[in-house]
């Protein structure tokens, strides 16, 4: 009689070093508007073609990028791990501004990956190019298998630049806004962002995965927040912006309001450093060690 295995099992320290499917994607103007439609962010500077410059691109379009870039071909697809994954954190570090026009190739790569409490934790580190071969952002799209282990010792090809940090955040916030989600926010970021997972949508989906409802992409909590931190610290201008880290906490769920609270700004030198936080509908976190820096 063969043993039933139940858990996520064993992870692959050979995955790592793997590249993931290449892909291209002009940044028109319906694309630009549509990514900003995708959080409800009214800043005409996304909208206004017409306008001196031409539009501003949000930040948090990198994420609709890295989705549609996050194939691994030449993988066999890990059916028993796969329910235990989560998203645990990600790191965008700009090295100049998305543009009306560019042609943004994205590539992904497992970098690393280590054995920690919870499971084990993988970095995914993908590079966003445009057509002259210039370095337009990186964005790690970390997460963890719950309850899995490593096959080996911990492997890192590529290590992770240190997070900003601060040893003063005040007790009270500095700002804070709140934000209604929708009943049809899931729906709305999934079509505007072009990121479909039916966890998002779909109850039955959701439910059927352990969760009590539909759920708020992640991302998208993530981008409601840098909005906030744009239009509050940044003068709305999105093309200030050189990083945004945070850590994927609590849920969110549609028919809820949650929280942005900038917890310290602190000038760097030439840049501003914001944390902030973001709490869900029962005041839990939603976004934790949130931090974005700009000039």
């Amino acid at each position: 009689m063969s043993e039933t295995t139940t858990g996520p099992g064993e992870i692959s320290t050979q995955d790592v070093g793997n590249y993931t499917v290449a892909k291209t994607v002009l940044l028109d103007t319906r694309r630009i508007m549509a990514y900003a439609a995708s959080i409800n962010d009214a800043n005409e500077a996304y909208f206004d073609d017409t306008r001196a410059g031409g539009l501003n691109v949000h930040p948090g379009v990198c994420f609709s990028l890295q989705w549609n870039s996050r194939f691994h071909i030449d993988l066999p697809p890990n059916y028993r791990a796969a329910p235990y994954g989560v998203h645990a954190e990600t790191d965008l570090r700009m090295q100049q501004p998305f543009r009306p026009g560019d042609a943004v190739t994205t590539q992904g790569r497992i970098v690393a990956r280590r054995q920690i409490g919870p499971g084990v934790y993988t970095v995914e580190r993908y590079r966003m190019s445009n057509g002259q071969g210039e370095l337009i952002a990186e964005l790690d799209y970390n997460g963890i298998i719950r309850g899995a282990t490593l096959d080996n010792n911990d492997i890192e090809l590529e290590s992770s630049p240190p997070q900003p940090t601060c040893d003063q955040l005040s007790d009270k916030p500095i700002w804070s806004e709140e934000i209604f989600i929708p009943i049809h926010a899931g729906q709305q970021y999934t079509e505007c962002a072009d990121i479909f997972n039916p966890i998002h949508t779909e109850p039955s989906v959701a439910k059927a995965a352990g969760l009590p409802d539909i759920i708020l992409h992640g991302s998208a909590t993530k981008a409601l927040a840098l909005t906030q931190v744009i239009n509050h610290c940044f003068d709305g201008d999105a093309r200030r912006i050189k990083r945004l880290c945070g850590q994927l906490r609590g849920m969110v769920f549609m028919n809820t309001t949650i929280r942005v609270e900038c917890l310290a700004i602190r000038a760097n030198n030439d840049e501003q450093q914001v944390f902030f936080r973001v709490l869900n509908h029962d005041n839990q976190l939603a976004i934790a060690n949130g931090v974005v820096v700009g000039t």
